[in-house]
């Protein structure tokens, strides 16, 4: 009789402060919480095909990620801050709250299923991925930055 693997918590990675990394990896060993408060310079690897990657972001800095995700939520994004996922290829997007100068570029996306922006937020997607929801408040754009060739 095979065993049965108890289900694993989610991870939570925390950068409060002032941080500066470059050799983040996220591998797929369960869905990973990313919360980054402070002045920020953030950049790595993700690899979670099977798992969602869930992120919490305010201050000012950039966050640069590459690699592949099954599901990608932002839960919040606030201040000064540029999150580049250009090179991170997702099955679907959820973003809770966008607000204040931040600017989020995605990838390459099948779904994009929630895009809640404010304030001076702008996201920016590739491709054409179905939007199934989204609401924008103050002067937030919703931009495509890359189209693929027909």
């Amino acid at each position: 009789m095979p065993k049965v693997l108890p289900r694993q918590k989610g991870r939570r990675i925390e950068f409060i402060g002032d941080f500066t990394n470059d050799s983040i990896v996220i591998g797929n060993y369960g869905d990973v919480s990313l919360v980054a408060r402070g002045n920020f310079n953030l950049s790595g690897l993700i690899y979670c095909g099977r798992n969602t990657v869930e992120m919490e972001i305010a201050g000012d800095g950039l966050i640069a990620f590459k690699g592949v995700c099954k599901k990608l939520m932002i839960k919040r994004v606030e201040g000064n801050c540029v999150i580049d996922l250009s090179d991170l290829t997702t099955q679907s997007v959820w973003c809770e709250s966008a607000r204040g100068k931040s600017i989020v570029t995605l990838g390459r996306t099948r779904t994009i299923e929630l895009l809640s922006l404010d304030e001076d937020a702008l996201v920016r997607y590739e491709g054409k991925p179905l939007l199934l929801n989204y609401s924008l408040r103050g002067n937030s754009k919703i931009e495509n930055w890359k189209t693929e060739p027909a």
